[in-house]
């Protein structure tokens, strides 16, 4: 890489990482004022609420990295030809493409900056975010809504009440059905903890159904052999969109072998997958904002012409995901649909810089 391509990709960076910095700080300062709200619930003070913040810091930068990937180097790139140094370069013999190889490169090192925070710091800093929060506030780690959360394990159906601080679970019940989809066993147990391959069940209350009508027993203690484990528990507590990769391919399996609709987290996963590429579309379609039609345009209107164009990016790729849930269009098509139209936009605008 030449002198001249890391000049550019240097201006560019230091222009996208402020306009990041400015965005986190302006969404962080709304965030935390709207946590402001659930002060006194419980034991949810302002050292948790700034704990809650703090963590949560790595969602709001891996939700506002395109936005700020566009803004950023349109401003960079602004900058260099407002100061004549881009015309100096054409005039020395550097070619657009050349531009847009350096433009490229900060692409590239974007790609790099969300797959590391959305894949390392993202998935546990939320969850630990999450628990902060909810034990502050209710006691309990969390639930899937106030009246917990539903699994399926092959015939069995299983509904948790809450997961408590150490991780055991309080109030199951376990609804065990034969092949011919007849309930047979229901299980309730005071509480559960998780031993090796196994759930062992506390205070239990178990009643068997057959022809014959109900027997009810008592058991101290009982083991439940299940498919689910703790980290797919936290897969149920935490929204797709915050887990790493590897835990969502786990989940949709399991989901598909249990004929469960994973539609959701198919989504999840395709969009975690464009996500790096969003951010280095963003910041090629910058180059025509820069050398196109907006070149004689004045540095504040490129950057309110970036700002819209990344919000509209932002709008178009959440309406998208809840329209291809709603609709059942194809996962991979509905993460990739809006990166494939401003894509596509960057391509003919860039066709059209002579």
């Amino acid at each position: 890489m030449g002198i001249l391509q890391r000049y550019i990709a240097k201006s560019i960076l230091n222009s996208t990482f402020l306009v990041l910095l400015i965005l986190l700080g302006l969404y962080t300062f709304m965030d935390f004022i709207a946590e402001l709200e659930d002060l006194g619930k419980g034991n949810y003070h302002l050292y948790e609420a700034a704990s809650y913040i703090l963590l949560s810091m790595p969602k709001r930068i891996y939700e506002l990295l395109p936005i700020a990937a566009l803004i950023g180097s349109v401003l960079g790139l602004g900058n260099l030809a407002s100061q004549s140094e881009l015309v100096a370069m054409r005039a020395a013999g550097v070619s657009v493409q050349q531009i847009n190889k350096a433009v490229m490169i900060v692409a590239i090192c974007l790609m790099i900056v969300a797959v590391f925070v959305g894949e390392v710091l993202r998935p546990p800093l939320e969850q630990r975010a999450r628990e902060i929060q909810s034990t502050a506030q209710t006691g309990t780690v969390g639930a899937r809504s106030e009246h917990g959360f539903w699994t399926r394990d092959g015939l069995h159906f299983n509904h948790i009440r809450s997961i408590l601080p150490d991780g055991r679970f309080a109030d199951i019940t376990i609804y065990e059905f034969d092949k011919q989809h007849r309930l047979r066993v229901v299980t309730k147990a005071k509480e559960a903890y998780y031993e090796g391959p196994t759930w062992v069940l506390s205070d239990v209350i178990q009643s068997t159904i057959d022809e014959q009508g109900v027997q009810v027993r008592a058991i101290t203690n009982a083991h439940w052999r299940s498919q689910l484990n703790p980290g797919m528990v936290n897969i149920v507590l935490v929204p797709p969109e915050f887990l790493p990769l590897w835990n969502l391919l786990d989940y949709i399996h399991y989901l598909k072998i249990n004929r469960q609709a994973s539609a959701q987290y198919e989504i999840a996963f395709w969009m975690k997958i464009m996500m790096p590429i969003s951010s280095a579309v963003m910041v090629f379609l910058a180059v025509p904002f820069v050398f196109g039609s907006l070149r004689s345009t004045p540095i504040g209107g490129r950057i309110l012409v970036g700002s819209l164009a990344g919000i509209g990016f932002y709008l178009l790729n959440q309406s998208f995901q809840h329209i291809g849930i709603v609709f059942g269009l194809v996962p991979w098509l509905t993460a990739a649909f809006p990166t494939a139209v401003f894509a596509i936009v960057g391509i003919i605008l860039m066709r059209r810089i002579r």
